[in-house]
């Protein structure tokens, strides 16, 4: 599995961390907008089910007491490799596929709870890693993350440069991920952590 703190310019559509989050929501609502099988939103480490505005009004208000110019929040991505997603899909439907449409919509509902634990355990091993005493767990973060289950191709990937795919096309395979957004402040606006 592969963990990726995200520098906000190498966001599409999004300037900086230093002011409002509306930008990175907005961004990664994108899926959001497309008819799905199954219900998929935003979660926390307690909550399943999360708004884009319950998102943005929560990070928006979690940064009192830092300065203007000071980052206000962080994006995060763990990526687990074709391998782990396969194991995580045969240990969750009993089935192998190379495809997550190929999954019926509640065998996509159970994988995609699986990733949501996942995610959790994660985000309880950033929390720890600050060794903060009032950080303990990702109880103690204000985090939101959402579930990606497809990747596109970008001027970068060698299939555009070859000729053999075409920019925004979809990749084939799996490509689950998980994208989260992590107040600069702890939970509670006590602890400033980066």
């Amino acid at each position: 599995m592969y963990c990726k703190v995200h520098r906000p310019v190498n966001t599409p559509g999004v300037s900086d961390n230093k002011g409002k989050c509306v930008q990175l929501v907005e961004y990664l609502s994108k899926e959001l907008k497309e008819e799905r099988p199954y219900y998929d939103n935003f979660f926390s480490q307690k909550e399943d089910y999360v708004t884009p505005l319950t998102v943005m009004h929560h990070m928006d208000n979690n940064h009192r007491t830092l300065k203007r110019n000071d980052d206000k929040f962080y994006m995060l991505t763990i990526n687990p490799s074709g391998e782990e997603q396969q194991h995580l899909i045969e240990k969750v439907t009993g089935e192998k596929t190379g495809e997550f449409p190929e999954l019926s919509p509640e065998q996509q509902k159970e994988v995609l709870a699986e990733m949501k634990r996942l995610t959790r355990e994660c985000m309880d091993e950033y929390a720890r890693n600050f060794q903060r005493e009032a950080v303990k767990d990702g109880g103690d973060l204000m985090y939101y993350a959402r579930i990606e289950t497809k990747r596109t191709f970008s001027y970068s990937d060698e299939e555009v440069k070859k000729g053999l795919a075409k920019i925004g096309d979809v990749k084939p395979g799996l490509n689950l991920h998980v994208h989260v957004i992590v107040s600069r402040k702890s939970k509670n606006g006590k602890v400033k952590l980066s």
